[in-house]
Order: structure tokens, then C-alpha cells, then sequence
């Protein structure tokens, strides 16, 4: 207890010392604008900022950054500000926003307001590169390859037609809607959502969150801890789906051949097939539920922890492992 006292008093005269409390109101606005041409690439470091960029049919980027900030705060130095440097070279344009306050000192600081946005116009065949802490992104109607690295915000992309599409966050969410090439996703904390995509390839691996996905068509890989994976009009000809606790449910359209691979640890499967489709299946548990509500299933055999059999011609193949739950693997009511 003494301790305690000893330290909240030296604190209180630290903040004594470094005068009462002073009210700051920061607004800043910047404006610049560059000439672009195929092969360009626009970086933003956007630090907490919400970011907005939409494509327009100049030769031209765009940038208007907002910051306004009301915040409380006790130290020693100058008062905090914003800034923002702008740069182009021969190919390509950046924009890095910073808050300053280099010899300041804090013994106390409360931000009561801030709004702080990147509103950016750019011919849609740009590449983009950002990078931010915390803020939101939206993108839509982009045709150059986009490169998001982000902490804590969501993002929310439409109508993307490029080569690839790259998305890395710690917290918060992913939204498409209405993609075309490669995709990956990874996330700590936080539930993804994609619908209208078609991808050679898409790769995703989650620490915790949901994956909700309808209508894709293309391979994809899903490597998840802890949330649920639903995938729903499928057109995959291989899929790869790794879970650990949490449910798998997966509705498949017809394909030429089908490379379907499940493993969990806990949590139930269940899988929906063409009635058209054929392929062989081997499913092993070591406790649950196995129903196979396949019609006119060749080769059918039960053992310890495995069932096996052939659908169709068996052209294709099936495997499920999991640990604990039930398998169910049945065709399109």
C-alpha cells in the first residue's frame, strides 16, 4: 500500500510539474494530385486513417487527406500535429501521413474527436500498396493488383478484376464482393466474407473468425484455428480445407474432376455434392457420426474409423479425417 501511494504521489507531481491540462485542436487538409500511366503503383502509409479509393478515367491520382483531432494532454514539448509527405518517382507515387509531436512528452493524453481520412481518385490500373494500424479501406472497381497490409479495420473491396489480390490484417473484417484472379487472405482475429469470385487460385488462413463464402469458382485453401467455414455454389476442382475447432459445411457444384480434402479436429462436417459428380471417398474418425446418403455407392465398406466406397465412376477423390464430430456427405436435395 505504501508503494502505491509513493508512486500515484510522484505521478501527480510529474503531472504538477508539467503544467495543467491543455486543450489541442488539430485541422489539417492536403491536396495534391499526379500525372500516371500504365505500370504505376500508389503507396499509402495511412497510419489510423480510413482510406477510400475509386477508379476514374484521368491519367491522374488524386489525394485528399483529412485529419481533425480535439484531444486533452499534460506533458512537456511541443503540441501534437499532423502531417503528410507526398512523393512521385519514375514509377509511382507515395503518400505517407504521420502524426507528429517529436520532443513531446506525455504524462497524459485523451483524444475526445478524431476524423481522419484519405479520399483518393486514380485510373483504375494503378497497383496498390497500403499499409495502416488502425482505419477502414474501401476499394471499388479496381483493375491493378492490390497489396493491403492492415492491424485493427475492415476492408471492403468490389467488382476487382486483376492478377492478384493480397489482404493481411490482425484485427477486423474482409468483405468482397465480385472478384476475378488470384486471391490471399490472412488474418488474426476477425470473419471473412466473399461472394462472385472467380479465382485460378485462393488462399486464406485465419487464426480465429468465420468463413463464409458463395459463389466461387476456382481451387481454394482454407487453413483455420478456431470459426466456422461455409462454402456454398462451389466450383471447385480442388479444395483444401484445414480446421481445428468449429464447423465445416461445403455445397459443391459439378466439375470435371473433383480433389476434395477436409481434416479437423472438433466440430461437424458436412458436405454436399452434385448428384452428377463421381469420385472415390475415404473418411476416418476416431469419435462421431458417419452418414454417407449417397445413391448407388459401389465398393461400400464400413471398418474401426473408416468408411470407404466409390460414387459414379469415382473420377474424382474425397477425403475427410476428423477427431471428434459427425460426417455427413450426401447430394443437392
Amino acid at each position: 500500500m505504501k508503494t502505491s501511494s509513493l508512486a500515484l504521489l510522484a505521478v501527480v507531481t510529474v503531472a504538477a510539474a508539467a503544467g495543467p491540462a491543455v486543450g489541442v485542436v488539430i485541422d489539417r487538409e492536403f491536396h495534391e494530385s499526379f500525372d500516371v500511366e500504365e505500370g504505376h503503383r500508389l503507396t499509402v502509409e495511412h497510419g489510423d486513417g480510413d482510406v477510400t479509393i475509386t477508379p476514374w478515367d484521368k491519367d491522374v491520382i488524386d489525394v485528399e487527406v483529412i485529419y481533425h483531432a480535439e484531444l486533452t494532454s499534460i506533458g512537456f514539448g511541443d503540441a501534437p500535429d499532423f502531417s503528410v509527405e507526398f512523393k512521385q518517382t519514375e514509377d509511382g507515387v507515395f503518400v505517407t501521413g504521420y502524426e507528429t509531436s517529436p520532443d513531446r512528452v506525455d504524462i497524459f493524453r485523451s483524444i475526445k474527436k478524431r476524423q481522419y481520412t484519405y479520399t483518393i481518385s486514380a485510373p483504375s490500373y494503378v497497383a496498390l500498396t497500403l499499409r495502416g494500424d488502425d482505419g477502414d479501406i474501401e476499394i471499388e472497381g479496381w483493375r491493378g493488383d492490390v497489396s493491403i497490409d492492415l492491424d485493427d479495420g475492415d476492408v471492403t473491396l468490389g467488382d476487382i478484376l486483376n492478377e492478384s489480390t493480397r489482404v493481411s490484417f490482425q484485427d477486423g473484417d474482409v468483405e468482397i464482393a465480385g472478384l476475378e484472379g488470384e486471391l490471399t487472405l490472412s488474418g488474426d482475429d476477425g470473419d471473412i466474407d466473399l461472394s462472385a469470385v472467380k479465382a485460378p487460385y485462393v488462399r486464406i488462413a485465419l487464426q480465429d473468425g468465420d468463413v463464409d463464402i458463395e459463389d466461387l469458382e476456382g481451387d481454394i485453401e482454407i487453413d483455420i484455428d478456431d470459426g466456422d467455414i461455409t462454402l456454398d455454389d462451389l466450383a471447385s476442382e480442388r479444395v483444401e480445407l484445414r480446421g481445428q475447432d468449429g464447423s465445416i459445411d461445403v455445397g459443391l457444384l459439378k466439375t470435371e474432376r473433383l480433389d476434395l480434402d477436409i481434416s479437423t479436429d472438433d466440430g461437424g462436417i458436412e458436405v454436399v455434392v452434385d448428384a452428377a459428380q463421381s469420385f472415390e471417398f475415404l473418411i476416418t474418425m476416431d469419435d462421431g457420426d458417419v452418414e454417407v446418403a449417397l445413391p448407388g455407392v459401389t465398393g461400400f465398406s464400413t471398418a474401426e474409423h473408416r468408411v470407404r466406397g466409390t460414387y459414379g465412376a469415382g473420377d474424382g477423390r474425397v477425403r475427410i479425417r476428423t477427431a471428434d464430430g459427425s460426417v455427413v456427405v450426401r447430394t443437392a436435395d
